[in-house]
């Protein structure tokens, strides 16, 4: 009796022990996993946007009224249609760029006001052998005005009785230029070389070479180089790209080394 007592009581605490123990099993099997948490998930609100800076890599969608593209300081904004007008009248001069290469003319109309007509350098020789000063020419372009405030008259064509000049792109070379010997002048500075914003980008020689120079180094020059100063130039000569008319004869030096009252300066 005292043996069946001890095992009723014994598996009366077995089942007591593994009832708890049960409910709990119970609870764990029908509970979901809970979710991981979701690293700089838009929801909330103290995280960064998906693919902004902290986000995962991504492309982010265009802004309201916006686009994709960041239009920031400095970034120049796609052309887009640019209207087209005809002006007629008579050839006069001609003008060139700071090189004396032909890049335009003047163009007088009937109300007797000149425009200054602009193409690229490299058609230079078909227009002038379509036209020369007393022609009369259809030219049809836009205006435009310079930094300078200088107005303009940009050709996109050019009809000069039969002949038309189209504003197409420069041919390819058919060879590969030469590639030009370095040359040395020696003489006097007689003049300095302004470009058309008003800056030093030259030193003119009293034998009329043209020594071009960057505008930073212009501005070194300024107190070392003053005019009447000797000095030798070691540079290259420019040399003409095709399709290019020079106005008139002129020696330009890109500069690469300067010697100034004994002393060498390397031009870069």
């Amino acid at each position: 009796m005292e043996t069946n007592a001890k095992l009723i009581a014994v598996a009366m605490l077995v089942a007591t022990l593994a009832s708890p123990l049960a409910h709990a099993q119970n609870q764990t099997s029908s509970t979901e996993p809970a979710p991981p948490i979701a690293l700089n998930a838009p929801d909330r609100p103290d995280a960064p946007p998906l693919g902004g800076p902290g986000g995962r890599p991504g492309k982010q969608g265009p802004k309201p009224g916006g686009s994709d593209r960041e239009q920031g300081p400095g970034r120049k904004q796609a052309n887009g249609l640019t209207s087209l007008t005809t002006v007629s009248g008579t050839v006069g001069q001609w003008t060139g760029n700071d090189d004396a290469v032909l890049d335009g003319f003047t163009l007088t109309g009937s109300s007797g006001a000149a425009t200054t007509v602009k193409f690229p350098a490299h058609l230079g020789q078909q227009v002038q052998k379509a036209i020369r000063s007393g022609s009369s020419v259809n030219v049809t372009g836009f205006a435009e005005t310079t930094p300078q405030g200088e107005t303009r008259f940009r050709m996109n064509s050019l009809t000069a009785g039969k002949t038309t000049i189209y504003d197409a792109p420069p041919t390819p070379r058919t060879s590969t230029p030469e590639t030009p010997a370095l040359a040395t002048v020696t003489g006097k500075i007689a003049d300095y070389r302004l470009n058309r914003e008003g800056r030093v980008s030259g030193l003119v020689l009293d034998d009329k070479t043209i020594v071009s120079i960057p505008p930073h180094v212009a501005y070194q020059l300024t107190d070392l180089a003053k005019k009447g100063s000797a000095i030798t130039v070691q540079g290259y000569p420019k040399i003409l790209n095709e399709g290019q008319v020079q106005l008139e004869k002129v020696n330009i030096l890109r500069a690469s080394v300067l010697t100034i009252n004994g002393q060498q300066y390397l031009v870069r």
